[in-house]
């Protein structure tokens, strides 16, 4: 037991470090599969490994050990484990976190300092992305600079040539997974030639080994310019909007505090204030810690954004925090500098130290909540989708109203688009469940803006459907052609819910229970709780504003009305085709009525006149109020 407990006081940071990374991302590893084309994880099959590093014209970039990471996420049947995507990235943070603070000790920070950067590190919200999300290679990449960084600093105090060499190949990892890493290469000179005094004697002794980390960086960008890849996607940077967008991410404890009214500001003058903050930040760190750290700090950053802010676009960049995650040691090391003034002697600067440690920590705790929270929302649906639609992989489903992006709202930033891309509309939701069970219904999806307008407006987060706005003849069309129709809900406390509607299919049967005038008939009436199912033939058209009532009345008296459109109100008897049926599923809200039994009926009016089809059952018989009785709903 000594033997435990005396490690634990040595590790106790180490331990602390590692505790709070699970504790904040550990419930990401059931986030599913979200935004990526699921059939990305097979590019290159059948290629061989050499062939991924020479000619695959799928890449976006050029990432060949990432593709062939994601192939061995593959199982032969095309199952994707999404679990272990995450997990990956999960580690890579963690591992990147624990490494932040001996690597800012190898270049000369004080202890203390280093400890706070890394505690800042990890809590840095706007990775948040580049973490939960199984499919970026920043986190892979940081980790892999920052191995080669503590491996090169070895050799700087060893002399060994296994060291460099070892170095050299974790560099190269870094290159292979992304590009991210080319600009660091600049750190290797730092650590050779300004991490101790320079004397001609030192020179002559480094032997100018950083020159091989240069030349791996420089062949690495000669073979990324030549190798075949998807174009479009780089060389469209130097926008004035994503140099902000990253100086926000340097300035994140300032920005997310004042967003709302810095969100009135035009880009020149963000840029102007947060490169401000940045040179406030920096300054105080060059008074407080040295020079070195400072410049140190500042160099991480540069390195960190210079590939975003010239090489990408606005409309790639404001959706992707995730591009900030290489920048992000230095993020940290700049404010836990600030941090870290809380153990001055001076009680000015130990006042100044706690109260950047607490809007650091703040900031950081109260967004990664937000995100995390919409992020569970989201993958949660997402999940319950997927499940839904393995479970009928031989019929064909029309999702309405399904989320493509969820944002946080208010957006957090002056600058960006912040939350969760789910399913985007160019990916079929299918393509998900197929990935992840290994069948799937086959799925379209439309949108029908108002329809559950209201709830989505009370929702709490921004909603970008999958999809334009389909009018109902449209709807219509499309639902006679899918077996069922599904509609999203949106609930004022984050939760989505898939709603099954109804159907529109061929006329069957010849028996009906009541006839609405010359226009439709109520073939059958079905009452499960308080969800009831209506089934419609359509004999001749219905007049442009007629509706179905759905009324509820016990001992003699109306109680309560459930009036609207079929199908979830996406589409009024004014679009329902000729010859067919229309399943028309409604949920009854009986929260607010008192228990005991409602007797329902139903019947067809025109909303601008407020005159009921008149109602004949199928004896002849005409049905009194128009209305016929089709069962009882039990309240408990």
């Amino acid at each position: 037991m000594s033997a435990v407990s005396s490690f634990v006081r040595r590790q106790w940071f180490k331990l602390g470090l590692a505790a709070l990374v699970l504790l904040l991302y550990a419930p990401s590893i059931n986030f599913g599969l979200i935004w990526d084309d699921p059939g990305w994880y097979a590019q290159g099959e059948g290629r061989t490994l050499w062939q991924l590093f020479t000619s695959l014209d799928t890449y976006q970039f050029y990432r060949p050990l990432a593709i062939w990471l994601n192939r061995q996420l593959v199982a032969p049947g095309g199952l994707v484990a999404a679990q272990t995507a995450h997990l990956i990235q999960v580690l890579a943070h963690l591992l990147t976190s624990l490494a932040v603070a001996p690597l800012l000790r190898a270049f000369k920070f004080e202890r203390r300092h280093a400890q706070l950067a890394a505690l800042v590190f990890a809590l840095y919200p706007l990775s948040y992305q580049a973490v939960a999300w199984q499919a970026p290679q920043q986190p892979i990449a940081t980790l892999a600079v920052c191995v080669a960084l503590l491996l090169a600093a070895r050799y700087t105090q060893r002399r060994r040539t296994s060291h460099l060499m070892a170095s050299l190949a974790a560099y190269a990892i870094a290159l292979l997974f992304q590009e991210s890493a080319l600009p660091f290469a600049a750190l290797f000179f730092w650590l050779a030639f300004f991490n101790a005094p320079l004397t001609r004697a030192a020179l002559q002794r480094r032997n100018f080994w950083p020159l091989l980390h240069l030349a791996l960086a420089l062949i690495f960008f000669a073979v990324w310019l030549n190798v075949p890849r998807e174009s479009g996607v780089t060389g469209r940077g130097l926008d004035a909007r994503v140099l902000a967008y990253g100086l926000q991410g340097v300035a994140f404890a300032f920005a997310a505090p004042l967003s709302p009214p810095l969100g009135g500001l035009a880009v020149n003058t963000l840029t102007i204030v947060f490169a401000a903050v940045w040179l406030a930040l920096t300054l105080g760190l060059w008074v407080w810690q040295g020079r070195h750290t400072a410049l140190l700090s500042a160099l991480w950053l540069t390195a960190g954004l210079l590939p975003m802010v010239i090489g990408l676009s606005w409309s790639y960049t404001r959706i992707g925090s995730r591009l900030l995650y290489p920048a992000a040691l230095g993020v940290a090391a700049l404010w836990g500098g600030w941090a870290a003034q809380v153990y001055a002697a001076r009680v000015g600067r130990r006042a100044i130290g706690l109260a950047a440690a607490i809007g650091v920590v703040g900031v950081s705790i109260g967004q990664w909540s937000a995100f995390q929270q919409v992020y569970q929302h989201g993958t949660r649906f997402l999940a319950e989708t997927i499940e839904a639609l393995s479970q009928q992989p031989d019929r064909s489903i029309l999702l309405i109203n399904y989320p493509d992006r969820l944002w946080v709202w208010p957006p957090p930033y002056p600058l960006g688009e912040w939350g969760l891309i789910l399913a985007p509309v160019v990916q079929n939701v299918s393509d998900y469940a197929v990935a992840a069970t290994g069948r799937s219904a086959e799925t379209v999806s439309l949108s029908a803006f108002r329809v559950g307008a209201d709830d989505r407006g009370a929702y709490p987060y921004a909603v970008f459907m999958r999809g334009e706005d389909t009018p109902p003849a449209t709807l219509a069309e499309v639902a006679a052609q899918t077996d069922r129709v599904w509609l999203t809900d949106y609930a004022p406390d984050g939760e989505l819910k898939l709603r099954d509607v109804g159907s529109i299919r061929p006329a069957a049967a010849s028996t009906y229970r009541a006839q609405f005038g010359d226009a439709a008939q109520l073939v059958e009436a079905q009452i499960d709780e308080a969800t009831i199912e209506l089934t419609w033939r359509v004999i001749s058209p219905l007049r442009e504003g007629d509706t179905i009532f759905v009324h509820l009345w016990r001992d003699g008296a109306f109680v309560a009305a459930f009036d609207g459109d079929s199908l979830g109100g996406l589409i009024p008897p004014a679009n329902w085709p000729l010859n067919t049926e229309v399943v028309d599923v409604r949920r009854i809200a009986t929260g607010d009525l008192p228990a005991g039994q409602y007797e329902v009926r139903v019947g067809v009016y025109n909303r601008g006149d407020g005159a009921r089809y008149r109602a004949v059952a199928a004896q002849g018989n005409r049905l009194g109020d128009d209305a016929v009785p089709i069962g009882v709903v039990n309240v408990r």
